[in-house]
């Protein structure tokens, strides 16, 4: 070998040897934790879509962490049942999964198999999740791809991942991942840690969410224990790939400790249904564990009217007391927010203070140097909400004015290979009583099987006169659960349509749609329907949320325009 080469080879391990040397090394605390506080990973993927291990793999891996339960969160549609919640080498295991949406990716937790693919708008999306019982988080927020990032803030996420690992090191210059590389196969938790810092735009979204409704921040740990190159969908499915970083280096470098009312059982159906709700309820906080573990908190606020802990709710009741005490290393800073602002921080002890009114407390834990710019924090809990008002839900607004749709002049659309039949009825309500105004339109469709490959079936019913109007409202139900477009069609060009969602069952509802509701379909001269040209109605399936090879009936009425 040229003596050139080896001279080379030596400068490089003696400067991976002091980047190593100089890299954070977390503490090791003694002190156990309560055995009602769990540790788990959320947001990991398995060979089941765009990760490389298996769900045993994955939880051995989890289980040489030191972790007590993992999230899967494969990517999908919701159509797939979920593995039913089961112990793997003592890690329990819950089947979620990571839905795609126009705003961002959401994962969803605690969601049954959907009869239909879900997918569209993040409302859509949030609302389809929400009526089969589970809840779901904005995944990977402040991801620098736009293609990752959650871009609907108005939208009604239950949770947001504070931190998403796959973020963190997207945004990173290339020296400090060459170093993070050189080291990892010695220290790959604090190497991953470098790469980490504290995602101020996420948590400021966090904290303006928060100070009007219950919202949960869990780290994301996004495994997948598959590093790509030259990623160019997402999923990745790319075939070249090396198991960097692995799911055990994932799993140590930070966790989030969800709080029970009882340690866990062994029974997987009963645990993974505490886990869950614990987590629905913001019972959870997130260490970094590459700086110091198995770091816990405790943090309370007592006013006239009680005692909540993280993630709890007191009303008003006079001045509120806030305690908050962690198993930490020398030198560490408790700093308590309120609706995202600092107003309090202890070094090396118990924070103690008090504050007037309402407001949405939480906590940040700081070592000292801890890695980032800014830096990360070691412990974000979730909030204590003093005096957050009650939700309110929309009443559906009296009309003022309101035009039909000509339901009567209706026919139906369809692709190649795909049927649509209309016909107009008598309008009723599931034969309790009968419309003697508008007719009502029944529609009956099939989209052909085989792949999706841009089937639709539609019913378009002539429209005009629209300028001036605001939404379409219409009764509706269908023979099974769906969930169908209604669109608004233009002769600007060729045509061109916008549209918005709406669920249908075998119960007959109404359905009020405005038209800020509705976006662009396609390549469009403007963003929102241009009303005064609007000519067609339409109502519409296609392979958005529903299977090829599907067929239905719908049966609408009251159809029209209103202000």
């Amino acid at each position: 070998m040229p003596r050139h080469v080896t001279r080379t080879a030596i400068v490089a391990a003696v400067i991976a040897i002091l980047w190593w040397a100089m890299l954070p090394r977390g503490s090791s605390r003694t002190a156990p934790q309560p055995a009602s506080t769990v540790r788990g990973a959320f947001h990991v993927h398995s060979n089941r879509s765009d990760g490389s291990g298996s769900v045993d793999a994955i939880a051995a891996a989890a289980a040489r962490a030191g972790l007590q339960f993992v999230i899967l969160t494969d990517h999908g549609d919701g159509t797939r049942t979920p593995e039913g919640p089961a112990y793997h080498g003592g890690v329990l295991t819950i089947d979620g999964v990571e839905l795609n949406t126009t705003g961002g990716h959401y994962v969803a937790v605690g969601l049954p198999a959907s009869p239909y693919p879900i997918a569209g708008s993040p409302e859509d999306v949030i609302e389809d999740v929400h009526r089969l019982g589970g809840f779901g988080i904005a995944a990977h927020p402040g991801s620098p791809r736009s293609s990752l990032s959650w871009q609907e803030w108005s939208a009604p996420i239950d949770g947001l991942e504070w931190i998403n690992a796959d973020s963190e090191w997207r945004d990173e210059p290339r020296a400090p991942i060459a170093r993070a590389l050189l080291t990892y196969l010695l220290r790959a938790p604090e190497s991953m840690a470098t790469l980490l810092d504290r995602p101020d735009a996420v948590m400021r979204q966090w904290d303006e969410l928060a100070v009007h409704r219950s919202i949960v921040g869990l780290a994301g740990a996004d495994a997948h224990a598959r590093l790509g190159f030259r990623q160019r969908t997402d999923p990745d499915v790319a075939t070249f790939h090396v198991r960097l970083p692995g799911y055990e280096s994932s799993f140590r470098t930070f966790s989030n400790h969800v709080l029970l009312d009882s340690p866990l059982t062994g029974d997987a159906a009963a645990d993974a249904l505490a886990v869950i709700t614990s987590i629905r309820h913001g019972r959870v906080y997130s260490v970094v564990d590459a700086l110091a573990t198995p770091g816990s908190l405790s943090f309370t606020a007592t006013n006239g009217n009680g005692s909540a802990a993280v993630g709890g709710a007191l009303a008003i009741g006079g001045d509120v007391v806030l305690r908050a005490s962690a198993n930490a290393p020398p030198g560490t800073t408790l700093v308590l927010l309120r609706n995202g602002q600092r107003i309090h921080e202890v070094t090396d002890k118990v924070l103690e203070t008090t504050s007037e009114g309402s407001g949405t407390f939480r906590i940040e834990a700081y070592t000292v140097g801890g890695p980032g710019t800014p830096a990360v924090p070691w412990i974000v809990s979730n909030p204590i909400y003093v005096g957050l008002a009650p939700p309110t839900r929309d009443a559906l607004e009296t009309l003022q004015s309101r035009i039909p749709a000509r339901i009567s002049e209706a026919a139906g659309e369809y692709g190649s290979g795909d049927t649509s039949a209309v016909t107009v009825a008598a309008q009723t309500d599931s034969g309790s009583r009968t419309f003697t105004g508008d007719p009502a339109l029944l529609w009956s469709f099939a989209l052909s099987p085989g792949t999706a490959a841009g089937q639709f079936a539609a019913a378009a019913i002539p429209v005009g006169g629209l300028a001036g109007f605001d939404r379409v409202r219409f009764s509706v139900s269908a023979s099974a659960p769906m969930r169908v477009w209604v669109q608004l069609r233009a002769p600007v060009g060729a045509t061109e349509r916008w549209g918005a969602t709406f669920y249908a069952d075998l119960e007959t509802r109404t359905v009020d749609i405005p038209f800020t509701r509705f976006r662009a379909i396609g390549v469009t001269s403007s963003a929102a329907p241009p009303l005064d040209r609007v000519d067609s109605l339409l109502f519409v399936v296609d392979t958005l949320n529903t299977l090829p090879g599907s067929k239905g009936q719908l049966t609408i009425g009251e159809a029209g325009f209103v202000k």
